[in-house]
């Protein structure tokens, strides 16, 4: 018979049926498995769940944009509270996944709450008056009037009157001179007095 031996074909006479055979080399074993190589199939650190965030995440939400950061602080606790049992359980994939989810939520629930800062910050600016400006001034005065003449049961009543315009001009400091109109003709003047940094006003 023939076989391969260092790269060539030989022929021996110990097979009957004249078959060829073939030097496969020197045989070296079973493939070495990589799990039992250092740094393979260690499960390493459990993904982070943000615990302490999504408290703080629920905190900043009460007091800033319950409506939609509480919600989103919400779904975030949701997935950080299954990261541990399924990295216990070994399905480290869906650990990832829902730890990756959480940190998500938290990032969406951060920016509802500064939103909500934001909206806060120019409601209040806004129910603040500067009465500093004159036109300020004669607007709050326009609606003061007008509800003092539509109650009949104020010595100001004037049936069917309504305040067509007030004007106000500075008249000294922290002094503004208003001019009231009425619908009926008639005209009023009072001086307001501005105080508190433009927070507060007194007429006479």
């Amino acid at each position: 018979m023939q076989h391969l031996r260092d790269g060539r074909r030989v022929s021996t006479g110990d097979n009957p049926a004249g078959e060829q055979e073939y030097d496969t080399g020197p045989t070296f074993g079973t493939p070495p498995s990589y799990e039992d190589q250092p740094g393979y199939g260690e499960p390493g650190p459990m993904p982070p769940t943000y615990r302490s965030l999504g408290i703080i995440a629920f905190v900043c939400a009460a007091l800033f944009n319950l409506p939609l950061g509480g919600p989103a602080a919400w779904f975030a606790r949701r997935y950080s509270d299954q990261v541990p049992p399924l990295w216990d359980r070994g399905d480290r994939l869906a650990a990832i996944s829902a730890s990756r989810k959480a940190r998500g939520w938290l990032i969406a629930s951060f920016v509802m709450d500064v939103l909500g800062i934001i909206v806060l910050v120019v409601a209040f600016q806004a129910s603040r008056s500067d009465f500093n400006n004159p036109s300020v001034v004669a607007a709050s005065i326009k609606t003061q009037v007008q509800q003092r003449i539509s109650d009949s049961s104020s010595p100001y009543y004037l049936p069917g009157g309504t305040v067509t315009s007030v004007t106000c001009t500075h008249a000294g400091t922290n002094t503004d001179h208003c001019v009231i109109r009425y619908s009926t003709g008639e005209t009023d003047t009072v001086t307001a007095t501005i105080s508190d940094n433009g927070n507060r006003y007194v007429t006479n």
